[in-house]
């Protein structure tokens, strides 16, 4: 018990050497951890201790004591910061999976202004130059329909144009297969953190509880933790009175990942997973454990929304499956080119004055081939447009002329342009996101980093605060000593 004179003074510098102590010792904390992720700089708050009555009726105060040592943590921008993490993963992710789909596609497509002021463009790649040299062949042949060379040619150009359709189709179901084991693997990133943030949230509650500190290291950890998950899928958090957090998905707030000690699917929380259809029209889906599918196009933010972004709308279903992403678009030109090479190639008569056959088989883009009579004999042809004309080439440029329908070249380079435009605007968007996120992290820092600045004013403060409150216990000692010296 606090008492007023020469014993009161004791406890009073001792005091005050603990409090000074215990603020130095937080200084040097802080600068220990300057350099680590996710620390938040703490501050050991000084009050005065409680105001006693002394035996003449007066009042003195007891000196000074620590209330707390506090982490220096602003919730707005903590939030603010999380909620641009998810859209960073997400437009980092995009801008990889956009240029990934790009050279699968293995075409390229660029506009430019001229001097002018009018725009250019040029376009390369693996099946815009096999449609040239098909289209181009079919005029050779026109040219000279009954040698047999150019009929070969015609062939072998129409089977490599085949099989640059075939490759590229292939090429992007193998990415929309490996972003889809990618979105099960962060899934099981997303559970994991979860469990760890609710082992957190237990361990900070137990402090807290225990103590009155708010567990600052503890925190750390969970915020470091809560901004790795916000990159992977976007969520809320709320602070709970106990010092605990829910989190819980933003596009499905009744999906709850972490609810005080329950978390990855314990207790009354949820995990995630993920199921993957190449045949169905919505490939990609996310489920929790107890709401079953959330529905196409959730969640939309963090890397898991750019997988399922990439997987269902940039790429999507094969046209025979009703997708209409990419797939489907090169579906249609390859159907497109099948369609029109065989009626025109039915509408004429070959070499030996026959009625013509289909040219192209195949439903789609990923198995697309030459037909194999016409494979196996050129002059099945039908390059004539009447019968036993084996010098008319007409119908071999009704053939050619086929490059000009909307439906095959423009459409191919539409589909180009749309994957290149996708991937500049992703590229684009990351750019800007990156930067909004830095400029979020650096007003965040300049409220919870650590200032060697600042912390070696406060270590001066408290080093002298410390040194004279010693000097104060010295001469209280003195003076116990010239008392006992007067009363022998």
């Amino acid at each position: 018990m606090y008492s007023t004179g020469l014993n009161g003074s004791l406890y009073l510098g001792a005091n005050s050497l603990n409090a000074q102590q215990l603020a130095i010792q937080t200084v040097g904390n802080n600068l220990s951890n300057i350099n680590t992720p996710g620390y938040a700089r703490e501050r050991a708050n000084l009050v005065e201790n409680d105001v006693i009555t002394n035996s003449g009726g007066g009042t003195i105060s007891s000196g000074v004591t620590v209330a707390n040592v506090e982490s220096i943590r602003s919730s707005l921008l903590d939030g603010m910061v999380q909620q641009s993490l998810g859209s960073q993963g997400y437009a980092d992710d995009q801008a990889s999976l956009t240029a990934t789909v790009q050279t699968a596609l293995g075409e390229t497509f660029t506009s430019s202004a001229s001097s002018s002021s009018s725009s250019s463009t040029t376009s390369a790649g693996a099946i815009q130059t096999a449609l040239s040299t098909f289209f181009g062949s079919l005029q050779t042949l026109a040219a000279s329909p009954t040698d047999a060379t150019a009929r070969q040619d015609v062939v072998q150009d129409a089977s490599s144009l085949a099989t640059s359709l075939n490759g590229a189709y292939s090429r992007i179901q193998q990415v929309q297969s490996q972003a889809a084991s990618d979105a099960s693997s962060i899934t099981d990133q997303i559970n994991q953190l979860a469990k760890t943030i609710a082992s957190l949230n237990q361990q900070i509650v137990q402090v807290q509880a225990a103590s009155g500190s708010t567990a600052g290291s503890l925190v750390d950890t969970r915020t470091e933790d809560l901004d790795q998950l916000s990159s992977l899928v976007n969520v809320t958090s709320t602070t709970q009175s106990n010092g605990s957090i829910t989190v819980a998905l933003a596009d499905a707030p009744s999906v709850v990942l972490v609810d005080g000690d329950n978390g990855g699917g314990a207790g009354t929380t949820q995990s995630l997973s993920v199921s993957y259809d190449p045949t169905s029209t919505t490939p990609l889906t996310v489920s929790g454990s107890t709401s079953g599918s959330l529905g196409a196009g959730i969640p939309s933010g963090g890397s898991l929304g750019s997988h399922l972004e990439t997987v269902n709308n940039l790429i999507g279903a094969p046209a025979a499956d009703g997708g209409s992403g990419l797939l489907a678009q090169l579906d249609g030109v390859a159907t497109s080119l099948k369609s029109q090479m065989n009626t025109a190639n039915e509408a004429g008569y070959d070499l030996n004055g026959n009625a013509g056959t289909a040219f192209f088989t195949g439903t789609g883009a990923g198995d697309l081939a030459v037909s194999s009579t016409i494979k196996a004999s050129p002059s099945l042809i039908a390059a004539a447009s009447a019968t036993n004309s084996p010098l008319d080439g007409s119908n071999a440029q009704n053939m050619a002329n086929i490059q000009d329908s909307s439906a095959v070249v423009p459409a191919l380079q539409g589909i180009v342009g749309n994957v290149a435009n996708a991937a500049s605007t992703a590229a684009t968007h990351q750019t800007t996101q990156d930067q909004i996120t830095s400029q979020l992290q650096t007003q965040q820092q300049s409220v919870s980093g650590v200032s060697i600045d600042e912390e070696m004013t406060n270590l001066i403060s408290f080093q002298q605060a410390y040194s004279a409150s010693a000097r104060f216990v010295t001469t209280i000692s003195s003076l116990y000593t010239t008392l006992v010296n007067e009363l022998q």
